[in-house]
C-alpha cells in the first residue's frame, strides 16, 4: 500500500492474515463435519429446553412483587436449568466424537468423565464401571475443557465473573423449586429470576462458542437470533445486563410461615398442570414446555408439603422424636470427624424412601401407631414412574433422547400425586388433617 509524505512515496506490506479472526485458521474441516452431523442428530439437546424457556418467559408479567406469575417464573428457571444440563450432554457427546477422530487428545479418565462413568475394582476383583457422580458446578468448568482439548484449544469458565454468579444464582434457584427443603426455600420471585436464568444460560453457552468457534456448528444462529420487542437482533444476555433486579433471597419454611408454604407451593402446582393441560399452546402436543415444567413442580409440590409438616409436627413437640428421625425429617446426615468433632452435612435420601419414611415417622409420632404407605397398588407404580420421567427432565442422560413428558403422562402422575395424599389423609388423619381440606378445594385432573 502506498502512502504519500511530501513528495515522497513510502511503500508498506499488509499481512492480511493479522485481519482474520486466529480462531478460523487452520481449521480442522474434518472435525467440523464430525459436529454438523452430531449437531443434526441431537439439536434437541441443544435447542428445545432454551427455546422454551425463553417462550415462558415472555408469560411472566413485570410485576412489583413476583406473585402473580410465580408458577411460569419457576417453570422458566426450571427449563432454562433443564437447557443447561441438557447441552452439557450434547457437549461431552461431542467431546467424544471428536477424540475418536483424533486419538490420543484425552485420556481414558478424561472420556469416561464425558461419558459420566468410572472405574472400579469390585469384591472379586474385576474391573468394573458405575455412574461417576459429577456436581453441576465441576461439569460446567471441566466438560467443556475437554472438548476444547480435542480440538488444540483452552477454555476457560470465568468463576468469577458477573454471568457466572447470574449461573450459580440460577442453578441454587433451579435446586430449592425442584426440591424445597425446610432450611433452603424460595418463597418469592418472579420476572427477574425468570430472565436472569435465560440470560446465565446463553451467557455460558456463548462463551463456550465463542472459544471453540468454529468448530460448534449451530450454535450462532441460535444464541445471537434472539428477536425483541422491536424484531431486531439482540445480544445475549440482554434482558439483565447493566441492570439492578430486587433483592429476593432464600429463605426458610419457617420464616415462610406452614400455611404459605402448603398453600403456595399447591396452588402453584395446579395452577401449571391447567394451564399445560388446557392452553390452546398445547393442543395435542404430545410433549411440550408446559407438560416438562407442571411436572416438576408437581414432584415438588409433594416435597414441599412432606417437609413443610415435618417441621409443623416437630416444633409442636420435638421430643416425640428421636435424633435419628430428626435428621431424617430434616433431610441431614451427621457423623464424627477425625478430630472428633461432629459434623453435618445434606443427606440426599431416595424419592421412594422419602414418600414412604416421613410419613410413617410423622404418624407415630402423633397417632402412636404404626402404619406404613402401601406404594404396590397402581397409583404407587405410577407415582414412581412419574419421578423417573420427572428425573429424567431435569437430569438428561448420555446416549439418551430428550424427556418428552405427553398430556396423557401429566395426567397420570398428577392423579397419582393426589393418590398419595388422599392415602396419607385416610392412613393418618390427624397428621395430616389438612390434606383433606385441600384435596376438596381443588379438582384433581
Amino acid at each position: 500500500m502506498a502512502k504519500r509524505k511530501g513528495d515522497q512515496h513510502i511503500t508498506e506490506e499488509v499481512d492480511l492474515d493479522d485481519f482474520v479472526d486466529p480462531r478460523i485458521k487452520n481449521v480442522d474441516q474434518e472435525l467440523v463435519e464430525a459436529v454438523f452431523e452430531e449437531f443434526k442428530r441431537n439439536v434437541e439437546l441443544v435447542m428445545i429446553h432454551l427455546r422454551d424457556a425463553r417462550n415462558v418467559l415472555d408469560a411472566v408479567r413485570d410485576g412489583q412483587n413476583g406473585r402473580d406469575d410465580r408458577g411460569f417464573a419457576k417453570a422458566t428457571v426450571l427449563l432454562a436449568s433443564a437447557a443447561l444440563e441438557s447441552n452439557l450432554v450434547y457437549l461431552s457427546g461431542i467431546g467424544l466424537r471428536l477424540a475418536e477422530k483424533r486419538p490420543n487428545t484425552l485420556a481414558p479418565g478424561q472420556i469416561r468423565y464425558l461419558r459420566g462413568f468410572e472405574e472400579y475394582v469390585d469384591e472379586n476383583g474385576r474391573v468394573k464401571e458405575r455412574a461417576m457422580r459429577q456436581s453441576l458446578e465441576d461439569r460446567l468448568q471441566i466438560v467443556p475443557k475437554l472438548l476444547a482439548k480435542t480440538i488444540a484449544r483452552n477454555y476457560e469458565l470465568k468463576t468469577r465473573s458477573a454471568a457466572f454468579a447470574k449461573l450459580r444464582r440460577t442453578i441454587e434457584r433451579r435446586d430449592t423449586i425442584a426440591h424445597p427443603r425446610a432450611d433452603r426455600y424460595l418463597n418469592t420471585l418472579g420476572r427477574w429470576e425468570a430472565a436472569e436464568a435465560v440470560d446465565a444460560v446463553e451467557l455460558y453457552l456463548n462463551s463456550i462458542a465463542s472459544a471453540l468457534h468454529p468448530y460448534l456448528v449451530g450454535y450462532f444462529p441460535f444464541l445471537f437470533t434472539i428477536p425483541g420487542w422491536d424484531h431486531h437482533e439482540v445480544a445475549v444476555g440482554h434482558r439483565t445486563f447493566g441492570k439492578r433486579g430486587p433483592k429476593r433471597s432464600l429463605t426458610t419454611m419457617d420464616a415462610s410461615g406452614i400455611l404459605e408454604v402448603v398453600t403456595t407451593e399447591w396452588f402453584d402446582a395446579h395452577f401449571l398442570i391447567s394451564v399445560a393441560l388446557s392452553h390452546d399452546s398445547e393442543k395435542d402436543s404430545q410433549g411440550s414446555m408446559l407438560t416438562r415444567s407442571a411436572l416438576v413442580l408437581l414432584y415438588a409440590m409433594l416435597d414441599a408439603q412432606l417437609s413443610v409438616v415435618a417441621q409443623w409436627r416437630m416444633r409442636e413437640d420435638i421430643g416425640r422424636f428421636q435424633e435419628a428421625e430428626v435428621l431424617f425429617l430434616n433431610e441431614w446426615a451427621s457423623g464424627i470427624g477425625h478430630d472428633g468433632e461432629m459434623w453435618l452435612d445434606e443427606d440426599h435420601q431416595t424419592f421412594k424412601s422419602r414418600v414412604k419414611a416421613v410419613p410413617a415417622i410423622l404418624g407415630r409420632a402423633v397417632e402412636q401407631r404404626e402404619a406404613t404407605v402401601d406404594l404396590g397398588k397402581q397409583w404407587g407404580n405410577d407415582l414412581l414412574a412419574g419421578k423417573t420421567l420427572r428425573d429424567s427432565v431435569m437430569h438428561p442422560a448420555f446416549g439418551q433422547r430428550l424427556a418428552r413428558v405427553s398430556k396423557e403422562e401429566l395426567i397420570r402422575s398428577s392423579r397419582a400425586v393426589f393418590a398419595y395424599f388422599e392415602e396419607l389423609s385416610k392412613v393418618w388423619p390427624k397428621t395430616f388433617e389438612y390434606l383433606a381440606v385441600m384435596l376438596k378445594s381443588l379438582p384433581t385432573v
